[in-house]
């Protein structure tokens, strides 16, 4: 391996990978359209929210850490069986609707360019397959972290395309109306999923995470939340421009192709087609293995990827099989891209349950010891996680 990547690995390690596949199709459909409808109102709320998808993923990357177990092992073990199932039901729900909005996204940039929906999703099932073929996870990271990467071509766009006649006024972080609170709640259900939690901590485990390497993670984790907030305002920020020349579709990615097409020439919907596929590639795969993770620990299979195919057959089976339905939509309805701001507002209340049960481990004495979170942050974690669901609540509320 190479002497840097080597160096690397430590810090670009499940965090990293975790906060990048953050920034998935729908996650991008959400920026875009806050940048259309609502120019720089929702920058600053972009930027505050890396303190709390810190804290949040930091807090499972540790109890994995100080417990080599995954999320959903502790809590059989401290909290009864009932409560995994139910923690884990609830992300099921969100995970099939999130493959959905991902193959959409994938399937949508694929078009974009030029290659059928057939092609595209078989290509995607094939990769899907290939990858965690080689049973073990430290190669599954590294292709995710080199895949991540490419998420940085939506910065690209920035430097092509940006906003003319800024005014302060552009970036007041609140705007009177339903559709406002609406695309607040969905960049929030953007920010933090479900299945980002269950993928973290397992992965920390699989990746041999121990109690000396936690800074270390912390750091990949901290850089990680701070790239994905700086992609998510890039494409506010390419949008913001799009919507200063008129265009006002942000739920038609075709629209925004051709928009970039007119602004920067046929080079501008390929990098778009491309940072748009890779995020819903990259967060297939990590919730993929999500799901792979906290199933097992439903049916107490005790899965990792470290094991070959021959000796986990039903936990492969559960990551190879999980995506055909939602592959199996997207061939018979291509419109399903628009369902994004929806699925991001649903997470944004599904993550209730799971977090507070992360936030009830991590500040337990009982379980972390001298490594459980602080008062503060307990206290943080809690009134955000009441705000997040409120929020949700309140945006459905007002758009029905």
């Amino acid at each position: 391996m190479n002497s840097t990547l080597k160096k690397l690995l430590p810090v670009l390690g499940p965090g990293w990978v975790v906060m990048l596949a953050d920034l998935d199709a729908p996650s991008v459909i959400t920026a875009v359209q806050s940048g259309i409808e609502f120019k720089a109102h929702l920058i600053i709320f972009l930027i505050v929210l890396i303190i709390p998808l810190f804290l949040v993923q930091d807090t499972s990357s540790r109890i994995g850490a100080v417990t080599g177990k995954t999320l959903g092992q502790v809590i059989s073990e401290y909290f009864g069986h009932g409560w995994t199932i139910a923690a884990v039901s609830g992300t099921a729900i969100i995970d099939f609707a999130a493959y959905v909005g991902e193959f959409a996204g994938i399937a949508l940039a694929a078009s974009l360019i030029g290659i059928p929906v057939v092609i595209t999703v078989i290509f995607v099932i094939i990769v899907h397959t290939l990858v965690v073929v080689t049973g073990k996870y430290k190669k599954i990271e590294i292709f995710l972290v080199g895949l991540g990467f490419l998420l940085f071509l939506f910065v690209v766009l920035d430097f092509f395309v940006y906003p003319h006649n800024i005014h302060i006024a552009d970036f007041s972080p609140f705007v009177p109306s339903s559709s406002f609170y609406f695309l607040l709640a969905a960049n929030v259900g953007a920010v933090i999923m479900p299945w980002m939690l269950f993928y973290h901590q397992a992965a920390d485990v699989d990746s041999g995470l121990k109690i000396s390497g936690m800074k270390k993670e912390s750091w990949g984790t901290l850089q990680g939340a701070i790239a994905s907030e700086v992609l998510m305002v890039a494409i506010v920020i390419f949008s913001w421009r799009l919507a200063q020349d008129g265009y006002t579709d942000g739920n038609s990615m075709t629209y925004v192709a051709v928009a970039l097409q007119q602004e920067i020439g046929p080079i501008g919907p390929i990098i778009f087609a491309v940072a748009l596929g890779v995020a819903g590639l990259l967060a297939m795969f990590v919730i993929s293995m999500s799901m792979s993770y906290s199933l097992s620990d439903v049916f107490r299979m005790g899965g990792t990827f470290n094991k070959s195919f021959g000796k986990q057959k039903k936990f492969y089976g559960i990551y190879l099989l999980e995506i055909i339905p939602a592959a199996i939509l997207t061939l018979l309805f291509t419109d399903l891209i628009s369902l994004a701001l929806d699925i991001m507002v649903l997470s944004a209340i599904a993550l209730a349950l799971p977090l507070m049960v992360v936030i009830r481990i991590g500040s337990s004495k009982k379980i972390m010891g001298e490594h459980r979170i602080g008062k503060p942050r307990t206290i943080f974690l809690y009134a955000f996680m009441i705000a997040v669901v409120g929020l949700g609540i309140f945006s459905i509320l007002q758009v029905i």
